[in-house]
């Protein structure tokens, strides 16, 4: 955070990818679900269907650690703020936290009766958030390992976050619907609908713009919305950009200047977001659906194929 200014924006100007640096085979026979940068951006995290966590070295693209533990596939990888733990949220109904020191299980967060498609820290990494088909966000106290509040979304989750103040918690779900909730009372605080038409696949709050979310959706748009006045401030389309899956997640670049979201046709979309226009398209490297992309605070851009493979740009 040393490189963020008074409102939490990058003092550099970010770049547009444009090329691949590398390439990597990260989980050979397996889909991959879910990418995450730590909060430096020099190492990354991918989930699998083969069922482990791997560590990633973002500058050489070097494996450092496969994390084992899950008994089904990760649905989504997070490292927490202060850098000493990360999560696998899994198939197997559990949350696993590892230790990043000595990559031993920490805690198994179990609870959910169904899928568990998202999870992350709170910014104190005293605590963590999830969610995912059995329709609950459970709120977990990391000093006990255990769950502190359960509460009911009405639909099942594919996607939250958390406000950079912890403040605030937003979710995204099948029903197309955007739901907020007070992360200190862990209370319901208000339901977004019309946003999009079809199931939301991603959101994640603006690094550069701490009072707007940036969603991804089945009906192949990107909407930047306003977390004070609950309103949709733009709309980013292209009509080559097709979203292929319900956990594809889009990244916004540390300063807030792109969005990067992965199409079902392998070719990352980069957007302008002063202008609203697609700036970039990269292609070729991804052979299948892209399922996810995580722009890092070094200004990297990775993305993950659902065919095996994380691309580092």
């Amino acid at each position: 955070d040393a490189l963020r200014g008074a409102e939490g924006a990058l003092s550099f100007k970010c770049r547009l990818p444009t090329e691949q640096r590398h390439s990597i085979l990260a989980h050979e026979r397996a889909e991959v679900h879910s990418v995450a940068h730590n909060s430096s951006g020099s190492m990354i995290l991918t989930g699998s269907d083969d069922r482990t966590v791997k560590l990633w070295d973002s500058r050489s693209g070097t494996k450092l650690s496969s994390l084992e533990g899950a008994v089904k596939a990760v649905m989504c990888v997070r490292f927490s703020h202060d850098g000493s733990m990360l999560l696998g949220a899994s198939g197997d109904f559990a949350v696993r936290v590892w230790s990043l020191q000595t990559k031993r299980v920490l805690h198994t967060l179990t609870g959910h009766t169904g899928k568990i498609y998202t999870a992350g820290f709170m910014p104190d990494s005293q605590g963590l958030f999830s969610s995912g088909y059995d329709r609950y966000l459970k709120m977990w106290d990391l000093n006990k390992g255990l769950v502190s509040k359960t509460m009911l979304c009405t639909s099942s989750c594919n996607d939250a976050a958390v406000s950079r103040d912890g403040t605030i918690i937003t979710t995204v779900h099948l029903d197309s619907t955007i739901r907020f909730w007070d992360a200190r009372q862990c209370e319901f605080a208000h339901e977004l609908s019309g946003v999009h038409t079809q199931p939301i696949t991603s959101v994640m709050f603006n690094p550069a713009y701490e009072n707007q979310i940036v969603t991804n959706a089945r009906d192949d748009t990107i909407c930047i919305v306003d977390v004070r006045k609950y309103d949709v401030v733009q709309t980013l389309r292209s009509p080559q950009y097709k979203n292929g899956v319900n956990w594809n997640r889009a990244a916004v670049s540390p300063d807030g200047s792109y969005v990067a979201a992965g199409g079902s046709d392998g070719t990352i979309y980069v957007w302008d977001v002063g202008t609203g226009q697609v700036a970039k398209t990269l292609s070729g490297s991804h052979k299948s659906a892209v399922v996810a992309c995580s722009w890092g605070d070094n200004d990297q851009l990775a993305s993950i194929e659902k065919e095996h493979r994380l691309v580092l740009w």
